[in-house]
C-alpha cells in the first residue's frame, strides 16, 4: 500500500485548498485558475483555449501580423546588441573550450561538432501563441531572450524545424527510422557502383560523403536525451508563461475588462483583486518549486527541515515579486500597501519558523491522527477507490493540522486584520500554512524515518498481502467474467434477477406467485415438462420422476 500511496499527487489536495483560498479571500473567482470554459473577462489560459471574452481581442488576434521568419531569425540576429548573436559568440567560445553543455543530449558538446543555437520555444509558436498577442509583447523579443535560445548539434536543429519538442520527441522514432532506411538504400547502392573510371569514382566518393553524413545525423538523432530534453522546455515556458502573466494581469487593459465584469465597483474591490494576484503569483511559483523540494527531502523526511525550506523558498519568491509588482506597491496611497505586505511577509515568516520548532511538538499531538491514517491506508474498512481512500487520509491529516496550528497561526496573524485587506491576507496566509503543514504531514506519512519503521513493521505483518492483493484482482476480474459470459450464454442479467426476486418475495398469496412466475416463464421462454394449472400434467410429471 505505501509504494501505492506514493503514486498519489498529493500536491494536488493543496493546489485545491490554496486556489479556494485566493477565490473566496480576494474574489479571484473570474480568473477562473481551474482553466474553467467562458467568463466576462479575457484569461491567457482560455485565449490559448480559444475562447475569448471580447471579440475586439479575438478579432485582433485573428488578424495578427503573418507570422515571418526572416524577422525573428537573420534580421533580428543583424541587430548589433541582439541576445541572439551575444549567445552564440559565447556558445563558440565555450565550444572551443570544451566547456558547452547541450541539454538537448545532456552531454558537452565536442569541439568538431556542427552547432546551431536553437529557440526552444519556436519563433512560429512564439508569434501565434493567443496568449502573447493578448498580453501585447513583442515575439521576437521573447524569442531571442537567453532563457529561450539553446545550442545543439546542427541535425537535432533542423530536424525540429518549428515544432514543439513534445511534438518533435514524438515523431522522434520515425524520423530514425526513416534516416536509416535511406542510408541502407545509400549503401546498397554504393556496393553496387562501378569505379572503373575517374568519373565514376567521384560519383562513389560523393555517395560515400552522403552515406558519412547520414550516419552522423542518424548517431546526433539517436543521443537526443528526451527527459533532459522536456526538463530544458519546461525551463524556457516558465519564465516565458511568467512574462505574459505579468504583462497582462497587471495591464490596464485587464483591469478595465475586471471593473466591467465584477459585481463590485470601486477602487477597493481593484486593489483587493490585485493583492489577490500578488499572492496568486506567489502560490503559483512556490508550486513550480515544490516538487524539486519534496523529491530533495524524501530521503528521511522530516516536517522541520520541510517547513524550514518553504520558509526559504518563499522568501526567494517574495524578493522576485516585490521587483515585478513594485509600480503597484510603491505608488497606490504613498506605498501604504508596500508596508502592509511587509508586515504580512514578515509574520508569514515568522509562522514558518515558529512551524519549524513546534515540528516535534505537532508530529506528538497528531500522533492519534497519524496513526489513523495508516490504519485507513492499509486496511481500508470501507472498501474506498483507491483516489477516495487518499482523499479521505489527507482529510484526517488536514483537519489535525487545522486543530493544532490553527491556534498558533491565528495568534500571529491577528494583528494583520488591523490593516486594510489585513483579514484577507490572513486569512490566505492561514490556509496557505495549514495546506503545507498538511503536505509534509502526507509526506511524514510515508517518507520520515519514524514512518519506515511502521511500514516495515506492517510488511512483517503481512508478509503475503501483495500475494492476497493480486488474487483479489483476479477474484473481482473473475467475478466481472463470469457475470458477463451468464449475461451472454445464459441470457442472464443480475439487476433483471434481483428485481425478479424482489417482485416473488413481494406477493401475498400463492394466486399472485403462480401469475408473476407464469410470466416470467412465458418471457424467458422456458419450456416446462407440465402444463402449468393443469394438475394431471403435473402428477404425471412428477409420477416419472419416481421411477
Amino acid at each position: 500500500m505505501k509504494t501505492t500511496a506514493t503514486q498519489y499527487p498529493w500536491t494536488e489536495e493543496l493546489e485545491r485548498t490554496v486556489v479556494h483560498s485566493l477565490a473566496t479571500s480576494f474574489g479571484l473567482d473570474f480568473l477562473l485558475f481551474k482553466d474553467k470554459v467562458g467568463g466576462e473577462v479575457d484569461t491567457i489560459n482560455n485565449a490559448r483555449q480559444g475562447i475569448w471574452a471580447s471579440g475586439k481581442e479575438k478579432q485582433r488576434y485573428e488578424n495578427r501580423e503573418p507570422y515571418d521568419s526572416d524577422k525573428y531569425h537573420d534580421k533580428y540576429v543583424e541587430k548589433k546588441d541582439s541576445i541572439y548573436k551575444k549567445t552564440g559568440e559565447n556558445d563558440k567560445i565555450s565550444q572551443q573550450k570544451g566547456m558547452l553543455h547541450d541539454a538537448y543530449r545532456d552531454t558537452t558538446m565536442a569541439r568538431n561538432d556542427p552547432r546551431d543555437l536553437d529557440h526552444v520555444i519556436s519563433a512560429k509558436e512564439i508569434h501565434n501563441d493567443p496568449g502573447r498577442v493578448l498580453a501585447e509583447l513583442d515575439g521576437v523579443e521573447l524569442a531571442n531572450q537567453s532563457s529561450n535560445l539553446q545550442s545543439t548539434h546542427q541535425s537535432i536543429n533542423r530536424s525540429m524545424g518549428e515544432t514543439s519538442i513534445d511534438d518533435y520527441l514524438a515523431k522522434l522514432p520515425e524520423l530514425i527510422e526513416n534516416h536509416e532506411k535511406s542510408l541502407a538504400g545509400h549503401q546498397k547502392r554504393l556496393a553496387s557502383m562501378p569505379r572503373d573510371t575517374p568519373a565514376q569514382q567521384h560519383e562513389a566518393r560523393q555517395l560515400e560523403d552522403k552515406i558519412r553524413k547520414k550516419e552522423e545525423k542518424i548517431k546526433a538523432l539517436k543521443s537526443v536525451d528526451s527527459e533532459a530534453m522536456r526538463q530544458r522546455d519546461k525551463e524556457a515556458r516558465e519564465p516565458y508563461n511568467q512574462q505574459i502573466n505579468q504583462k497582462y494581469y497587471t495591464s490596464s487593459k485587464f483591469w478595465k475588462q475586471t471593473a466591467g465584469a465584477s459585481a463590485v465597483a470601486g477602487l477597493n474591490m481593484g486593489t483587493r483583486q490585485m493583492l489577490g494576484l500578488i499572492m496568486a503569483e506567489a502560490w503559483f511559483e512556490l508550486r513550480e518549486q515544490l516538487p524539486k523540494t519534496l523529491e530533495k527531502l524524501k530521503t528521511n523526511f522530516g516536517l522541520d527541515a520541510f517547513m524550514t525550506s518553504m520558509q526559504q523558498t518563499l522568501q526567494g519568491i517574495w524578493q522576485r515579486i516585490k521587483l515585478r509588482f513594485k509600480d503597484f506597491l510603491t505608488s497606490f496611497k504613498d506605498g501604504a500597501f508596500a508596508g502592509i505586505l511587509g508586515s504580512a511577509t514578515t509574520t508569514l515568516f515568522n509562522v514558518f519558523a515558529t512551524t519549524q520548532k513546534m515540528a516535534i511538538k505537532i508530529i506528538r499531538e497528531l500522533w492519534g491522527s497519524l496513526v489513523k491514517a495508516v490504519k485507513l491506508l492499509i486496511f481500508n474498512p470501507q472498501q474506498l477507490p483507491f483516489v477516495d481512500l487518499c482523499k479521505a487520509v489527507t482529510a484526517i491529516l488536514s483537519v489535525g493540522a487545522a486543530t493544532v496550528a490553527g491556534t498558533m497561526i491565528y495568534t500571529q496573524l491577528l494583528p494583520l486584520c488591523n490593516f486594510p485587506f489585513g483579514s484577507e491576507l490572513a486569512s490566505f496566509a492561514s490556509a496557505l500554512v495549514t495546506g503545507l503543514i498538511t503536505l509534509g504531514l502526507n509526506y511524514f506519512l510515508l517518507y520520515s524515518r519514524l514512518a519506515d519503521k511502521v511500514w516495515a513493521f506492517v510488511d512483517a505483518l503481512m508478509p503475503h498481502a501483495s500475494s492476497v492483493r493480486k488474487f483479489q484482482a483476479i477474484n473481482a476480474e473473475l467475478d466481472r467474467y463470469l457475470t458477463e459470459l451468464g449475461r451472454i450464454e445464459l441470457n442472464l442479467d443480475a439487476d433483471e434477477l434481483a428485481e425478479f426476486a424482489q417482485q416473488l418475495a413481494s406477493c401475498n398469496d400463492e394466486l399472485q406467485r403462480g401469475l408473476l412466475l407464469k410470466e416470467e416463464i412465458a418471457k424467458r421462454d422456458i419450456e416446462l415438462p407440465y402444463k402449468i394449472g393443469n394438475s394431471a400434467s403435473t402428477r404425471k410429471w412428477l409420477a416419472s420422476l419416481v421411477k
